[in-house]
């Protein structure tokens, strides 16, 4: 497949609109880069699958688009109901999930593509609970399968204190354990700062979501979505010291709001920021080795 080119800028690509359409919609930002994202059973299984793997693979050359990650979505997740609906983590869902992720995972291998991201989920806290116990034992499994796939799982930062995804990383043990790096989440659940990641993770960053939000109002659960680079995680910044510390993989811009105008506006003024940044880093140089993939 198609090769991604250093710090990449693209859109994730997710396939409740057809995939012609949004290659179409990547032209037209001038862009060739994205992440899939929700791979749907259409493409996953059987003669139907096949056809439809079949027709993307023959889109994507026709596009000259690039694809490094494919994130993993699951069926039944409510995001207002976390602990209980999301990723890997709920133990009544934890095997049909995993078992989904890795014939996902297969079927990026036939794309060649080697990023596997998900939302893990509410990681169990207690260490010395049988609840941890038995998502690390799944964990240990499903890593050691992308493993023999020569993939990785990049974990989609939000929902987990650095602290104790730290500890889960180091517990799980497998070395292709790497970052997808969401700054505007970590705002979102009100968890850590994000330079706190960069300072501590940076060198296991495999994609970043160029994604801005703003903290949670006082009384309210979650925080609020902005623009790139009208929110609070100090985006410029983080570019900077990530392109500092060696990063070179791709920026997906991630705008969760419906399609139209506001949208398509949003997605060029990203498109513009990180331009200008990738310009003003190149220009000043580094003194840092790119980051491991």
């Amino acid at each position: 497949m198609r090769k991604t080119e250093e710090l990449g800028i693209g859109v994730m690509v997710r396939f409740a609109v057809p995939a012609e359409e949004s290659f179409q919609r990547l032209k037209c930002f001038g862009l060739r880069h994205c992440q899939f994202a929700g791979v749907p059973d259409s493409y996953l299984y059987g003669g139907e699958g096949r056809r439809n793997t079949g027709k993307l693979r023959e889109l994507m050359e026709q596009y000259d688009v690039a694809c490094c990650s494919v994130f993993c979505s699951f069926p039944g997740q409510d995001w207002k109901r976390g602990r209980e609906t999301v990723g890997l983590t709920p133990p009544e869902t934890r095997a049909e999930r995993i078992a989904r992720a890795c014939r996902t995972a297969d079927w990026a291998k036939e794309l060649e593509i080697e990023q596997i991201a998900v939302h893990v989920g509410y990681l169990p806290e207690d260490p010395g609970s049988e609840e941890y116990r038995t998502f690390i034992r799944a964990m240990q499994g499903f890593t050691r399968f992308l493993e023999s796939n020569g993939q990785v799982l990049a974990y989609e930062t939000g929902q987990e204190p650095l602290d104790i995804l730290i500890r889960t990383m180091t517990d799980v043990g497998t070395d292709n354990q790497r970052i997808n790096f969401d700054p505007a989440n970590l705002l979102y659940y009100n968890n850590n700062d994000p330079m706190e990641f960069v300072e501590a993770l940076s060198d296991r960053f495999v994609h970043i979501h160029c994604k801005d939000a703003v903290r949670p109002l006082p009384g309210a659960e979650f925080g609020q979505e902005t623009r790139l680079g009208e929110g609070g995680t100090n985006f410029r910044e983080l570019f900077r010291k990530l392109y500092a510390k060696g990063y070179r993989g791709p920026l997906t811009i991630e705008r969760e709001i419906g399609a139209g105008e506001e949208l398509d506006r949003d997605v060029r003024n990203a498109i513009l920021l990180l331009e200008n940044l990738k310009k003003e880093c190149v220009a000043h140089g580094t003194l840092f080795p790119p980051s491991r993939g």
